[in-house]
């Protein structure tokens, strides 16, 4: 079965709730996680912090650390859910009834496959 990373991506600050909307929330993200859990769909996946995120970029020959993400920043990865499906498109039915989308009207979901290599390489190594 193939994997597919979905990239959680929401307005920056969007985790700036009150204590009971938040944890109805986490709730949410719960029960969807241990249904795909249950049916085998879920192989990993995690909230993401919003601060000290540091970006590394090559500069003249040299790896530079930076802040970031930056105020600019239209929207920022808030988490990610590692799952595994048949293809594409059951990807994106798993995406779809994913809590995220409901949670904010920004809110969206990128659907990345995982290499299969990279898959089949942490199999014979486990």
């Amino acid at each position: 079965m193939a994997q597919y990373m979905l990239l959680l991506h929401q307005a920056p600050n969007a985790d700036d709730m009150p204590r009971d909307k938040m944890m109805e929330v986490i709730r949410r993200y719960s029960a969807w996680a241990e249904s795909l859990r249950q049916k085998g769909q879920l192989a990993g996946g995690e909230k993401l912090t919003a601060g000290e995120v540091r970006h590394v970029r090559t500069k003249d020959g040299k790896a530079v650390a930076s802040d970031g993400p930056y105020a600019e920043a239209k929207d920022v990865i808030g988490g990610y859910f590692l799952i595994e499906a048949g293809n594409a498109a059951a990807a994106e039915a798993i995406a779809s009834d994913c809590p995220h989308l409901s949670q904010a009207a920004n809110n969206w979901i990128e659907i990345r496959p995982i290499d299969q290599m990279s898959v089949d390489q942490a199999k014979a190594a486990g």
